[in-house]
């Protein structure tokens, strides 16, 4: 089942730190996900050059088309592949609390 939905737009989740270490952009959620705390010390994210350009984009509402629109821009790729790879990310983000429903 696919948490993605092409009509809705997302947005970074709240509680995330993005810094860059070694230029890679890494990805720290601070919001506690467990109450392990070896478990909530280790999630780290780090992300390629198509990851952090939908990073970027998520600082403003955006739908799974507007994302897969600027990788088609921005990358040499067919629309089918910057659609499926948009949807990815952001399922990804999804799943690990990196990204939520934009509330408009």
């Amino acid at each position: 089942m696919t948490l993605v939905d092409s009509e809705v737009r997302y947005v970074r989740a709240p509680g995330t730190v993005a810094r860059r270490v070694a230029g890679e952009l890494l990805l720290v959620p601070t919001a506690p996900r467990t109450l392990d705390t070896f478990s909530r010390a280790a999630e780290l994210f780090v992300l390629n050059e198509t990851g952090e350009r939908v990073w970027d984009l998520l600082k403003a509402p955006s739908t799974i088309d507007e994302l897969a629109r600027n990788l088609i821009e921005g990358f040499e790729i067919t629309a089918e592949t910057a659609r499926s790879d948009a949807a990815a990310f952001i399922q990804v983000m999804l799943e690990k609390g990196l990204a939520t429903v934009a509330t408009e």
